[in-house]
C-alpha cells in the first residue's frame, strides 16, 4: 500500500473512532442528566419526609401532652364527681333536682326525711309531698325559682310524710339547667324540731307574761299590771271624753277567817271573791287584786252611779255565795268604795285614793256597804 493509501485509512479509521467516542460521551452525558434528575426527586422525597416527620411528631407531641393534660382533667372531673356524690349521699340535709315538678334525683337524707325510698320519690311529684292547702305557694316559689327570682332566705312549708304524719320543712332553691332543661337544685331541712322548741317558747314566753302581769291566786291581773292600764285608760278617756268608774272592794273581817280557819280556806275566800268579780264584770273592764284581801277594778265608760250600781251588785254576790273549804262553809262580806274620772280626780293617784277614802267610809259605816266618794253617788259632771 502506497503511503498516501496507508494515511487515508488511518485518517478514516480515527474519524470513526471520533464518532464512537462522541457517541459514548453523549451516551455517557444523558446517563449522567438522567442520575441528576433521578438525585434531585430522590432528595425532593427525602427532605419533603422528613419534613413530614417532624409534623408528625410534634403532633404527636402535642397530642400525647393534651392527652395528658385531659387526663388529668378527667381525673379530676371523676374525683370533684365523687367527692360530690359523696357529699350528697351524706349530706345532713335533703337534697333533690326537680325537673318538670318531679324528682329527677334525690339524696337518701330526703327520703329518709319525707320517709320514701329513693327511687319511690323519683315517680313523686315536689307538690305530691305538700299539703293542699300549701301546695299553691310552693308551686309560686317553684315558678319563681325557674324563672331566677328566688328569695335568698328559705320559705317553710308544711309536708306529708308517707306514714301520713306531717313535717315541717324549709326550702331553699337555685336554677340549673339538666340537659338544656330548666330544673332546680332544692335543698330540703326538717325544722320540725326547731318549730316545736320555738313554739315551746311562745308558749313558755306567754306564760311568762301572765305571771308577770297575773295575780297566780285569784288569776287577776296584779298591782304591776293595773300601774300601766290605769294610764292607759285614763289618757284614752280624756282624749275621748269619756268618764271611768274605778272601784275598789275589801272583803270584810279577812283576818278572823284565815285565824279561824286556816290560810288554804282563806285562798279559796280570795280565788271566789275573784271569780265572782269576772263574773260581773264586762270584756273591757280590769279587774285587779290589788294586794292581800283588797281588790280594784277599772270600768272604762261607765259613770259613778252606774259603777255604784255594779259594786251593789258584787256586794249582794259575795254575801250570797258561800265558801266550801275542806269540811267547812264560810260565808263573808265584803265593802266597796267608788269613784270617778274625772269628778273625782284626774290622775291615778287621786282615783284610787278617793275609792280607798270612800271605802273606808263603808267600813266605818259597818261594813258589807257600797259608798260613794263624798257623800251619795251623783252623775258625774261634763267635761270641759
Amino acid at each position: 500500500m502506497s503511503e498516501a493509501a496507508k494515511t487515508d485509512a488511518d485518517e478514516a479509521a480515527l474519524r470513526a473512532e471520533i464518532v464512537r467516542l462522541n457517541k459514548v460521551v453523549q451516551a455517557l452525558m444523558n446517563r449522567a442528566e438522567r442520575s441528576m434528575n433521578i438525585g434531585e426527586s430522590d432528595f425532593n422525597l427525602f427532605q419533603t419526609t422528613i419534613m413530614l416527620e417532624e409534623k408528625v411528631r410534634r403532633r404527636t407531641e402535642e397530642l400525647e401532652a393534651a392527652s395528658r393534660t385531659n387526663e388529668r382533667t378527667l381525673r379530676a372531673l371523676r374525683e370533684s364527681e365523687a367527692k360530690f356524690h359523696g357529699l350528697v349521699e351524706q349530706s345532713l340535709v335533703g337534697i333533690a333536682i326537680i325537673l318538670e315538678g318531679r324528682f329527677s334525683h334525690a339524696n337518701p337524707k330526703l327520703a329518709s326525711i319525707l320517709g320514701y325510698s329513693v327511687d319511690e320519690l323519683s315517680h313523686l311529684k315536689l307538690l305530691d309531698v305538700v299539703v293542699e292547702h300549701e301546695r299553691a305557694l310552693v308551686a309560686e316559689h317553684m315558678r319563681k325559682g325557674l324563672a331566677g327570682e328566688t328569695r335568698k332566705a328559705p320559705c317553710a312549708y308544711l309536708v306529708h310524710r308517707k306514714d301520713g304524719t306531717q313535717a315541717d320543712i324549709e326550702i331553699a332553691c337555685s336554677l340549673m339547667h339538666v340537659g338544656g332543661k330548666p330544673a332546680l337544685i332544692v335543698v330540703m331541712t326538717d325544722i320540725s324540731e326547731r318549730v316545736q322548741a320555738e313554739a315551746a317558747v311562745q308558749r313558755l314566753n306567754a306564760r311568762l307574761q301572765e305571771m308577770a302581769t297575773q295575780d297566780a291566786l285569784t288569776g287577776l291581773f296584779n298591782r304591776r299590771y293595773l300601774e300601766d292600764a290605769f294610764e292607759r285608760e285614763l289618757i284614752r278617756a280624756e282624749r275621748h271624753h269619756f268618764p271611768v268608774g274605778v272601784i275598789m272592794g275589801d272583803l270584810d273581817h279577812f283576818k278572823a277567817v284565815n285565824d279561824t280557819y286556816g290560810h288554804q280556806a282563806g285562798d279559796s275566800v280570795l280565788r271566789e271573791f275573784g271569780r265572782l268579780l269576772r263574773l260581773h264584770a264586762r270584756g273591757s273592764d280590769i279587774c285587779c287584786r290589788y294586794g292581800g284581801e283588797e281588790f280594784l277594778l277599772i270600768l272604762p265608760g261607765m259613770a259613778e252611779d252606774k259603777a255604784c250600781e255594779r259594786a251593789e251588785e258584787l256586794r249582794a254576790a259575795v254575801a250570797a255565795t258561800p265558801v266550801t273549804a275542806g269540811a267547812s262553809t264560810i260565808r263573808v262580806t265584803a265593802s266597796f268604795g267608788v269613784a270617778s274620772f274625772p269628778r273625782h280626780g284626774r290622775t291615778r293617784d287621786e282615783l284610787m285614793a278617793a275609792a280607798d277614802n270612800a271605802l273606808y267610809a263603808a267600813k266605818e259605816s259597818g261594813r258589807n256597804r257600797v259608798r260613794g266618794y263624798g257623800g251619795p253617788p251623783g252623775i258625774a259632771p261634763g267635761f270641759p
